[in-house]
């Protein structure tokens, strides 16, 4: 052994020795005062899931379980659209949301629907969705601003920008819709 192997494990002895008396020390040993069985029968914390994707499709298989033995269930459906769209699995989303919105319609799901169909390519499903959810709810700003944003996508410059206006008067601070406003100034 040289002299530079032997000062760098004794420097790294003492390191340890230094962050185990001063970190890891006080969390280990009992307070003063404080009888040893009280400590040993502090509740120990629960480990955490080893896997949480467990409990997602557990989750799933309870969802579609409801769905099975009440397929007109419309809370399980729109909850298992919600899941699928959070994972990117769009197709199966759109299929939960449209069969959720045809036992009970709701402005915020359709909305989430349009976004699905908009992920998916589905331009002019994605338009007619966010501006049925416009017309059930005209003081959500939402569908509106989704369906100038898809306007944009489609290259239909001029509705976007009218669009654009109403939202401008909806949400005069919103830094989305001056983002928007300016991008849809400058398209051509």
């Amino acid at each position: 052994m040289n002299r530079d192997t032997v000062v760098y494990c004794l420097c790294t002895f003492l390191l340890g020795l230094v962050i185990g008396t001063f970190l890891i020390g006080p969390h280990v040993t009992p307070k003063p005062g404080v009888p040893v069985t009280e400590v040993q029968a502090q509740p120990q914390p629960q480990p955490q899931q080893a896997n949480p994707m467990g409990a997602v499709r557990e989750q799933i298989a309870t969802l579609k379980g409801q769905i099975a033995r009440d397929p007109h269930n419309p809370d399980a459906l729109i909850q298992l659209g919600n899941m699928y769209m959070d994972a990117a699995k769009f197709a199966d989303a759109i299929g939960y949301y449209e069969r959720g919105l045809a036992i009970r319609d709701d402005s915020n799901v359709r909305v989430d629907l349009g976004i699905c169909y908009k992920q998916s390519g589905q331009l002019d499903k994605a338009l007619a969705s966010f501006h049925r959810a416009a017309e059930a709810a005209p003081g959500q700003w939402q569908p509106i601003y989704n369906e100038a944003i898809v306007l944009g996508e489609m290259k239909r410059f001029d509705e976007a920008k009218v669009l654009a206006a109403k939202l401008k008067t909806m949400r005069p601070d919103d830094a989305d819709v001056k983002r928007l406003d300016d991008a849809l100034a400058k398209a051509r």
